[in-house]
């Protein structure tokens, strides 16, 4: 197999990762970036703040705590699709006069399953105001070049 390259794990998800914010195009340029805690831990191991700054994130900012509304920029979200993500995105966008961001740009970090879409479908105005959404099947860590994790816990007690 001459001439075959092998790129690093982490180097790809690194490039899926810029690939997603760098095609959330917004009027002003920028975004805020919105993420849980797993998304956290799949950005920390394959990119720079830096890298991440330079696609025109403005802002990065946990989903779990209470932010502040800023209803002239437009939100990339990235989170793990759970029953308690899916309340807070909604709770982001409850009505016209309460929305936090001016859009959504939803990305899963695996499948988002047909109840928590439903969940979704069901706030007209959410649906409204999401302009993207999509399932980036990332649900491993990078941790170096040729090597990844699943990050379960318990994976050696349940296997063994």
């Amino acid at each position: 197999m001459a001439g075959l390259t092998v790129k690093a794990v982490n180097t790809l998800v690194r490039e899926r990762l810029l690939a997603v914010i760098k095609e959330v195009r917004t009027a002003s340029g920028w975004k805020v970036l919105v993420v849980d805690q797993h998304a956290v831990r799949v950005i920390s191991s394959a990119c720079k703040m830096g890298e991440i700054i330079e696609e025109g994130v403005t802002l990065v900012e946990k989903l779990e705590i209470e932010r502040q509304p800023d209803r002239a920029v437009e939100a990339l979200y990235l989170m793990a699709p759970t029953e308690s993500n899916i309340d807070r995105l909604l709770q982001d966008f409850p009505d016209p006069s309460n929305a936090k961001y001016a859009y959504a740009h939803v990305y899963f970090t695996t499948h988002l399953p047909n109840n928590l879409l439903s969940k979704l479908k069901h706030n007209p105005f959410l649906v409204s105001k999401v302009r993207t959404m999509r399932e980036l099947h990332l649900q491993f860590l990078a941790v170096e070049r040729l090597s990844y994790t699943l990050d379960l816990a318990d994976a050696l007690h349940n296997l063994f």
